[in-house]
């Protein structure tokens, strides 16, 4: 039965945003993919001119399951939550309160012209 148990957790842990097609970057919020062509629709739109364009959205996992959040813009957070299923039907999530640093962020414009998590305080 324990052994079962330890299983489970360890499953959720590593399923929890190890997902292949998570669209953005690791815990420092920042994308990894380097293209500047048009979004498809596994990879939210980052883009951005001020921070007012960009917004926090949940991962596949989001803060209350284990996960973090990730910066996109604003106007593509409608479009990034209806394919939430596509992205992450394979994803498990722990039930626990997440300690990833996204999860008390903001999201910012940084000097590269994409959308970051930024910790509050911590402007650029």
């Amino acid at each position: 039965m324990k052994l079962a148990l330890v299983a489970a957790v360890a499953l959720a842990a590593v399923g929890c945003g190890s997902s292949s097609s998570t669209p953005a970057g690791s815990g420092s919020g920042k994308p990894t993919s380097t293209s500047t062509s048009t979004s498809t629709s596994t990879e939210p739109a980052v883009t951005c001119t001020t921070s007012e364009d960009c917004a926090l959205v949940q991962a596949c996992c989001g803060c209350n399951a284990g996960g973090k959040q990730i910066a996109i813009r604003a106007d593509a957070v409608a479009a990034f939550d209806a394919s939430r299923e596509q992205r992450c039907g394979g994803t498990m999530c722990t039930q626990m309160i997440s300690t990833d640093p996204s999860c008390d962020a903001e999201a910012t414009c940084g000097a590269n012209g994409r959308c970051n998590v930024t910790p509050h305080l911590q402007h650029q």
